[in-house]
């Protein structure tokens, strides 16, 4: 049986606990188009669809995938889409600087390279912290800049990140 894609995208929608606002504003089109989109109304673009399949981290052909999405516009989406924002990228990185320097904390000069790390990270998260205008991302950040801070008061008592 095939499923409405606004049922979907609002299903999904839910799921993340995004209002139809929130999911607008990510999208860059108004309150009332995502409405129109959910209560199947209209039927959105391939643009849309290829930024919705990207924020619910899902391929576009997988959000259409059993439902009554044209077939014609379906075959012309991209196959892959964007699935993380800047700042999920620079948070899996900063993490990924900690691991390393974790299994480094033997070696002669792992103060030094831990020092660097954390004056890297420090300020530009802090600025994208500040700059990101969604909640989630926000406090993604803020989490990530917290994890920093725990691992410079590690590293201030002399333990290992």
């Amino acid at each position: 049986m095939f499923e409405q894609l606004g049922k979907r995208v609002a299903r999904l929608r839910a799921a993340h606990g995004w209002t139809q606002q929130m999911l607008a504003d990510r999208l860059a089109i108004s309150r009332v188009a995502v409405s129109h989109l959910e209560l199947d109304l209209s039927a959105p673009s391939e643009r849309t669809v290829t930024l919705l399949a990207g924020l619910f981290k899902m391929e576009p052909g997988e959000l259409v995938g059993g439902t009554l999405y044209a077939q014609a516009k379906a075959e012309r989406l991209p196959l892959v889409t964007c699935r993380y924002t800047e700042g999920e990228m620079q948070v899996a990185l900063l993490r990924a600087d900690l691991r390393w320097l974790g299994r480094l904390h033997d070696q002669p000069h792992w103060l030094l390279l831990a020092t660097e790390v954390r004056q890297r990270w420090q300020g530009p998260l802090t600025v994208m912290a500040t700059e990101r205008q969604d909640p989630d991302e926000q406090a993604l950040l803020e989490q990530a800049l917290g994890e920093l801070q725990q691992a410079t008061i590690r590293l201030e008592q002399g333990q290992g990140l």
